[in-house]
């Protein structure tokens, strides 16, 4: 007869299921549960990348392909070298991280994956499947089910679309990855490139836009197409593998406990930073918040609080400003990393500074323009009325 009763189950196995899944194996919360994962599939396919930048060697060292000290940005009037340091700019494959993760949770004979498409979650402490129900004490979700769109909010999208290529003469410089490249045609939203090298001859190039729309595909296609052809002129080169994805950029609240027995996370549970589309290093956070939780039997409330509150401020500003376009978006871009030291952009955007460092970060950007925005964003509060 088929197993239906857990302690947790995990819904979702992508990056936040399967990171607090080794988070569990690896501070020995696993080792008296039988926890079960599901996912409608098998995770055998390198269907994303994630990239972000991390200090030290981070919990899923082994799956990083590449990591560099220095990023270039570039905007139509900018162009800089950064040096990341004491940060580097990280490289996992999706494919990669999802074969590390399975291969440590096969080790445990009390974690069952089973493959099988979530119809429902209640809050009781139930998952159904179109196969079966599963009960368990607390459930993980990662999925988007009973989550919708409020439109009282800022409601952006970071899309994207990526080729990685292979060239028959050695073309990258493998020193620096170029983090964002402005000087694509803009179209009045927020475009550019990534150029992220893998080695001399093998890079992964990406066309993203934060928008409120998506495009047609073929778009995405003529852009990557006409940005190799003008910065790589003749150059001749293969696609070996795509990606495509959308991530929210929204100001909506995702709590990670609301609760009852289901704690969300990942996106799901807030862990995308709104004003860039970050998610990665954001769940691994939130994946230490819940095994402390867990160890330490606290409420899961702690985990709404593991970001700055301050932060929350910061990026309802921000997306109003993209929403609002009264200044060209790389030029924002342009002041954040042309009036800093290299490390504090990035520094402010994991949200490890101070506050004396917020405010140096804050005056770097048109003050008239956030000033504004910041305060129709708190009238905009202010008439908001919560959903009965």
């Amino acid at each position: 007869m088929k197993e239906t009763n857990y302690q947790y189950i995990i819904a979702g196995a992508g990056a936040a299921g399967l990171s607090l899944a080794i988070h569990m194996i690896e501070s020995g919360l696993s080792n008296d549960k039988r926890i079960l994962i599901i996912d409608k599939t098998t995770k055998n396919e390198n269907d994303r990348t994630w990239c972000f930048w991390e200090t030290g060697k981070g919990k899923f060292e082994e799956c990083v392909i590449q990591q560099w000290e220095q990023v270039s940005f570039i905007s139509p009037k900018f162009h800089k070298k950064i040096n990341l340091l004491p940060y580097r700019y990280k490289m996992i494959r999706g494919i990669d991280f999802y074969e590390y993760c399975k291969n440590k949770i096969s080790k445990h004979q009390n974690i069952t994956i089973v493959q099988e498409n979530i119809v429902a979650i209640y809050a009781e402490g139930k998952v159904k499947t179109v196969k079966e129900e599963y009960n368990g004490q607390f459930i993980f979700n990662s999925t988007q089910i009973n989550k919708t769109k409020d439109g009282r909010y800022h409601q952006l999208l970071q899309h994207f679309k990526g080729w990685l290529i292979e060239t028959e003469e050695e073309t990258f410089d493998t020193s620096a990855a170029t983090l964002m490249d402005f000087t694509i045609e803009q179209k009045n939203e927020c475009r550019f490139m990534y150029e992220l090298p893998l080695s001399k001859t093998k890079a992964l190039i990406e066309f993203t836009l934060f928008s409120e729309s998506l495009l047609k595909e073929e778009e995405y296609e003529h852009e990557l197409i006409d940005y190799i052809s003008k910065k790589h002129p003749q150059l001749k080169y293969r696609i070996t593998e795509k990606e495509f994805g959308i991530i929210p950029m929204t100001d909506q609240p995702f709590n990670a406990y609301e609760g009852g027995k289901i704690i969300h996370i990942g996106t799901a549970g807030g862990a995308t930073k709104a004003s860039t589309g970050y998610t990665f290093q954001f769940i691994q956070k939130q994946c230490d918040a819940i095994i402390e939780c867990l160890k330490n039997t606290t409420s899961f409330e702690e985990i709404n609080q593991i970001k700055p509150r301050r932060f929350y401020f910061y990026d309802r500003v921000f997306l109003r400003v993209l929403r609002e376009k009264k200044e060209p978006a790389f030029k924002i871009f342009t002041d954040l990393f042309s009036r800093l030291p290299d490390s504090l952009p990035f520094k402010f955007l994991a949200e490890e500074t101070t506050l004396m460092e917020d405010v140096r970060v804050l005056r770097s950007f048109n003050k008239s323009l956030f000033a504004g925005a910041a305060i129709r964003q708190e009238i905009t509060k202010k008439l908001i009325k919560p959903v009965q």
